[in-house]
């Protein structure tokens, strides 16, 4: 990621270890039996070097998962700008999302129920998560004369129903173009496209 990101701020190459050993931290023995020690040892750093960063052991966790989806929507935001109108580009960031969240290694996290408290509990009311999401709104949204309440709440209704589609099965399975019709029938409207 380059310094010059509109979503992330840089850091420096220890707060990276410190944070890349924390996801890995998490996924191998889960969010409660993760401890300071094990994310220093693993960084390759003292644990007064990770509370130099990082006040306690819920902040460093939180920064690592907050890094991950920076990077995460950056790469959303990316592959969104080359759709032509604010409900293509809408769609895309959904099927996006749900495409690729899986496979991305920081965040294939969220679905453990450990972490229900680090994302679910705090992803649409922490400023840094709403500030992220709203990255990748803003692009959504340019060309379009959407008030910001409007925006904030298409925001929400989306990252809900991405949430709930990569979460939850339904009764029907949707995936690719299914998918996007799906999208284009439901949230789109809803979204005022």
């Amino acid at each position: 990621m380059d310094e010059e990101s509109p979503i992330l701020e840089p850091i420096n190459d220890t707060q990276q270890r410190i944070l890349d050993a924390t996801i890995d931290c998490v996924k191998t023995w889960g969010v409660e039996k993760t401890s300071l020690n094990d994310i220093a040892k693993r960084a390759g750093v003292t644990r007064p070097t990770v509370y130099n960063y990082y006040g306690n052991r819920t902040a460093v966790i939180r920064a690592a998962l907050l890094s991950s989806g920076h990077h995460f929507a950056e790469r959303v935001i990316a592959h969104i700008q080359a759709w032509p109108t604010p409900a293509d580009r809408l769609v895309e960031a959904v099927v996006f999302a749900l495409e690729e969240l899986p496979k991305e290694p920081y965040l294939a996290v969220i679905t453990r129920a450990d972490l229900s408290s680090y994302i679910y509990e705090d992803a649409l009311s922490d400023s840094e998560g709403v500030e992220m999401c709203m990255a990748i709104f803003n692009t959504v949204f340019d060309g379009t004369t959407l008030s910001e309440q409007d925006r904030i709440e298409v925001m929400e209704l989306s990252v809900r129903l991405a949430l709930s589609l990569l979460m939850l099965s339904g009764p029907a399975t949707h995936e690719g173009d299914n998918l996007r019709g799906f999208l284009r029938r439901r949230l789109v409207p809803a979204a005022g496209l």
